[in-house]
């Protein structure tokens, strides 16, 4: 099997990156629980992407698969991401579950550090997984973190995303769970300097 190469993605790339982290989270237990129907999902999701890569292309730390068959967006520390710009979404949730999103997005908060570098978003393709893809894209930012003696801060929608992300340092600071959601991990990886 051929080593992944990681490139650093620009700006033409925008819906290349999009798509890719459209199909890796088309079946997220977290995303499909706050957008069940399939339709407001990918409405919605493409929404979010448009607002969480801008701060990353801005910063130029999207990290992609040379042939983008998977990508990670990154901010970085200090940051401020505007959570209202994707308020017009929240109609597209389902309304008994609205007041419980909302919870459980303003419990990420609690934990999400101001000086660390931010993973909002990494995906492989699904037709692409399990061939180490994403091991290399956090490889590829995470050395660029240390070289720099920085913190990272993500949030694990799953098990098993959790165990990648521990095999790469990070260690889970809390779990956020309300209601019928499925868990989520809050995770951080100290500086290795």
């Amino acid at each position: 099997m051929n080593t992944p190469t990681i490139v650093k993605s620009s700006a033409a790339d925008l819906e290349q990156v999009k798509a890719v982290l459209t199909l890796g989270f088309s079946s997220d237990a977290l995303l499909r629980w706050v957008f069940p129907a399939a339709s407001s999902y990918l409405k919605c999701f493409d929404v979010w992407m448009e607002e969480f890569s801008k701060i990353a292309f801005e910063n130029n730390i999207v990290y992609s698969e040379e042939n983008l068959f998977g990508s990670s967006l990154w901010h970085p520390p200090g940051v401020e991401f505007d959570n209202s710009v994707l308020e017009s979404t929240f109609e597209y949730i389902p309304e008994d579950r609205v007041e419980v999103v909302i919870k459980f997005f303003e419990e990420f908060e609690k934990y999400h550090p101001d000086d660390a570098w931010y993973l909002p978003f990494i995906a492989v393709d699904p037709s692409q997984q399990r061939k180490g893809i994403g091991s290399f894209l956090l490889k590829e930012a995470l050395k660029m973190i240390d070289e720099k003696g920085d913190r990272a801060y993500l949030e694990a929608s799953n098990e098993s995303n959790k165990a990648l992300y521990e095999r790469h340092g990070f260690v889970e600071i809390g779990r956020v769970q309300f209601e019928d959601s499925p868990p989520a991990f809050p995770m951080i990886r100290e500086s290795s300097k």
